[in-house]
C-alpha cells in the first residue's frame, strides 16, 4: 500500500493500493467543514466482480481526524471488494 504525502501547502493525500486484483485510488480534498472524497476501484483484466464498484464521491464532515477517516475508508473499500468478488 502506498500513500502520496502532501505536495503543496493545501494538497491532500492520495491513497493508491492494489487489493485482490483491483486498483484502488482514494483522493481526499478539504473544504471548510467537509472532507471531499473520491474513491475509484478498477479491477484488473480477468478479475470479475458481481457488481462494478466504479467511482464514488463522498462528502464527510470534519468531525474526525484524517488518519481515522483514511483508515476506515481503506477497510470499507476492502470489504466492498471482498463482497463483490465472483466466487466469494
Amino acid at each position: 500500500m502506498m500513500a502520496r504525502g502532501l505536495t503543496q501547502e493545501h494538497a491532500m493525500p492520495t491513497i493508491n493500493f492494489i487489493y485482490r486484483g483491483c486498483v484502488v485510488d482514494i483522493d481526499i480534498g478539504e473544504r471548510a467543514a467537509l472532507w471531499d472524497i473520491t474513491i475509484e476501484v478498477v479491477p484488473y483484466d480477468g478479475v470479475e466482480l458481481i457488481e462494478a464498484i466504479g467511482a464514488k464521491k463522498l462528502k464527510l464532515p470534519k468531525t474526525e481526524e484524517l488518519d481515522v477517516i483514511t483508515s476506515e475508508l481503506i477497510c470499507e473499500v476492502q470489504l466492498a471488494i471482498d463482497h463483490r468478488l465472483v466466487g466469494c
